[in-house]
């Protein structure tokens, strides 16, 4: 899809499944599972579908997915698909690793983060992307570092130590312009420094959600995950956002929707909000 001097492609990194009931927090199971079966583990299948921007002489990618570096045990436990998706995923788009010159991070969850960094012949953990400069919020790398008990088993070390490491990693603090019609958006809530990445150009927009909402499941603002840690705040964000977007052209781009990756909003007669797919 074409907006303005930007080409954008949404490249799927590989699916996986979680549980069910944490991924939809207090709705009832009754309910969501008429909207997202589960399997004998109680997990919904997810995508991890990520962005590929072309334009002004750029190749930047928003998000990275699960990567491939994690042992058998814990994909099985998150039933990963086959490793090598994003590589082939943007192969299939024309696109090499070294061709990345920007990753933008929304947060360093391992769904997110883990294909930032890949194992060598020597089994260390290195670059996905070495030519590639990797935004991320200042507030997310805080708390990926805090050590609270509640988040250690999400956030690992090996998908950003690395790029410290290689100096790749540059934090921004707040709402931040990349290029001209790239912006950077603080979207609190799931974590504290998570960010959505908003593109626009040729009178046309697209937000990239992230883990503000998931899902075109989750599009009703209260529908919250249990993995969101500041629910109130989680809330507020996503009122804001679909009161900008609703009945507009506006894309949105739901990270983990295995089906609708990407739609326009709009509120029905009795207020709840309905979703468009768009193909992209």
């Amino acid at each position: 899809m074409r907006l303005g001097d930007w080409d954008a492609t949404i490249v799927s990194a590989g699916t996986f499944r979680l549980d069910g009931g944490s991924m939809f927090g207090t709705v009832p199971r009754v309910v969501w599972e008429r909207l997202c079966p589960a399997d004998a583990e109680h997990r919904i299948l997810m995508d991890t579908n990520v962005l590929l921007l072309r334009g002004r002489g750029r190749t930047i990618l928003v998000d990275t997915g699960n990567g491939d570096k994690e042992p058998e045990a814990f994909r099985e436990r998150f039933a990963m698909g086959p490793r090598g998706a994003l590589e082939a995923g943007l192969r299939a788009a024309g696109v090499t690793p070294g061709d990345v010159d920007t990753v933008l991070l929304t947060h360093l969850h391992f769904d997110h983060a883990g294909g930032v960094t890949r194992l060598d012949a020597d089994g260390q953990a290195v670059p996905t992307f070495p030519r590639a400069r990797h935004l991320l919020q200042a507030r997310d790398l805080a708390n990926a570092t805090s050590g609270f008990i509640r988040e250690r088993a999400s956030y690992l070390p090996w998908n950003w130590e690395p790029l410290q490491a290689a100096g790749l990693l540059d934090l921004v603090d707040g709402p931040h312009e990349v290029l001209p019609g790239l912006r950077l958006r603080p979207v609190p809530g799931h974590t504290p420094g998570l960010q959505a990445v908003e593109v626009e150009g040729g009178g046309r927009r697209l937000v990239y959600l992230a883990d503000l909402i998931p899902t075109s499941h989750h599009i009703q603002p209260a529908w919250c995950m249990g993995y969101d840690l500041d629910v109130p705040t989680c809330v507020a964000e996503r009122q804001q956002l679909l009161s900008e977007v609703a009945g507009t052209d506006t894309i949105l781009v739901f990270e983990h929707d295995p089906e609708v990756r990407a739609g326009t909003v709009a509120a029905d007669a009795k207020g709840r909000y309905r979703v468009t797919p768009v193909d992209l």
